[in-house]
């Protein structure tokens, strides 16, 4: 059996905690390095600790700045701008920082052979933007320098995607009904670029922009500007969802919507199939990037055609899976 993957995860958040409790349970890779501004002490009790995921399985302990999983060693650093990646074969940026084409460069500089951003970057910054799914099979050797996209991406890509090649997209919108996220504050206060992100995550309704269209424009160029949207953010810790509201060509009826959808083989693991009432909390711990809620799809063909479409995501658990299978495909 080949050795696993050497990760170094640069910034232990939402995203790098969900992510090392995924690879844990892989063989193709392990995290063997964390880069984070938090202490030893600090990082071992969100890894074993957490309000979404529940407590983690294995045993956390901490030997001086070593973080010590299930009798493994994991070396710590907490340097702002990664200083060293010698030995590791993939670096993950989910810092949510420093995604500047230099920048990533440098950690290449710094010994990694591959480097992965847990978030949409624009066109040259990045080698390759992936989604897991839909566009994973065009990855070449020389893209070293990867964007995975985001979770809203990985929830209605592959959908619009499946829909297009059916009935062909003529222009459509987004809506995402988004969890809160760390970029928001708990009370009140300031937000260097949106005020609305400033105000009280766990008390409003918050619209605001969103950075998954440049993911799904780079993968399905074809569509780019035909696509628009923004998100809604709401007070809930995890689980979101999507409206996709699409004018496509052709008269598909709501049934055939929704057999596409269940008889599409090229999808397993990405896409799930649900004919249940849910809501976001059934979904949250759900490994697929989109849960179809087929109960609330409805096609309208009066002059046009007008799909709505609505799928589930775990904005974190979800996302977090295809990350772990981007970086064991490497």
């Amino acid at each position: 059996m080949p050795e696993p993957k050497r990760i170094l995860v640069n910034g232990f958040g939402r995203v790098g905690r969900a992510l090392f409790r995924l690879l844990e349970q892989h063989s193709e890779a392990q995290v063997v390095a964390i880069n984070d501004p938090l202490p030893a002490d600090q990082l071992a009790y969100l890894l074993k600790y957490d309000t979404v995921m529940g407590r983690f399985s294995g045993e956390i302990g901490v030997d001086g700045n070593t973080l010590v999983v299930n009798g493994r060693p994991i070396l710590l650093s907490h340097n702002g701008m990664l200083t060293s990646a010698d030995g590791c074969d993939v670096v993950l940026n989910s810092s949510g920082r420093n995604n500047t084409r230099e920048n990533l460069e440098g950690i290449l500089d710094h010994g990694a052979k591959r480097v992965v951003v847990s978030k949409p970057l624009d066109r040259g910054v990045c080698d390759r933007t992936v989604l897991m799914g839909v566009n994973h099979d065009a990855l070449k050797k020389e893209d070293r320098i990867l964007s995975a996209g985001s979770c809203t991406a990985h929830c209605y890509t592959p959908l619009i995607k499946l829909i297009h090649e059916r009935w062909p997209v003529v222009r459509g919108y987004m809506m995402t009904v988004h969890a809160y996220t760390s970029a928001q504050n708990v009370v009140d206060g300031g937000h260097d670029t949106d005020p609305r992100r400033g105000r009280a995550a766990a008390s409003n309704i918050v619209p605001t922009t969103t950075e998954s269209l440049s993911a799904f424009e780079q993968v399905m160029p074809e569509l780019a500007g035909r696509i628009t949207g923004m998100a809604q953010r709401v007070p809930v810790v995890n689980g979101s969802n999507v409206e996709l509201v699409l004018e496509v060509r052709g008269r598909p009826h709501t049934d055939e919507v929704n057999d596409a959808v269940r008889e599409c083989p090229d999808y397993k693991g990405i896409i799930e199939y649900s004919e249940d009432p849910l809501v976001s909390s059934d979904i949250v711990g759900n490994p697929h990037s989109a849960i179809f809620d087929s109960r609330l799809t409805h096609a309208t063909t009066a002059e046009t055609t007008l799909i709505r479409a609505i799928a589930w995501y775990d904005n974190e658990w979800g996302y977090s899976n295809r990350l772990a299978e981007l970086i064991c495909t490497l």
